[in-house]
């Protein structure tokens, strides 16, 4: 009997030297910060001819494209020679002027 009335003791002992470490903990936990290009980061990002040119062929088609919402939008634009194909030429030219792949005017 004496054994357990120790092992009670003991626990509520513990408990209430424990207890006052946990409740003093105010400060909030950081959030995990995001990989890069998580579908959380909504910070547009400029493609480069390279970042686009997925095949390496020297040339962006419309499906490499895709990836790029301006240059998509303004394709046909930038494709100055109408080959269905952005060259480098082509895609330095309509990004000169806005530092975008969109067409300068």
């Amino acid at each position: 009997m004496q054994n357990s009335i120790t092992k009670q003791t003991f626990v509520l002992t513990l408990a209430l030297v424990a207890f006052p470490a946990f409740a003093q903990r105010t400060e909030q936990p950081t959030p995990p910060t995001p990989p890069t290009g998580s579908t959380t980061d909504t910070t547009p990002r400029t493609l480069s001819f390279s970042d686009l040119d997925v095949n390496a062929d020297g040339k962006v088609s419309k499906d490499e494209a895709a990836a790029d919402a301006r240059l998509t939008s303004h394709f046909a634009q930038v494709d100055r020679d109408g080959d269905g194909q952005v060259s480098e030429t082509e895609f330095a030219t309509g990004h000169q002027t806005t530092g975008s792949s969109t067409p300068s005017r």
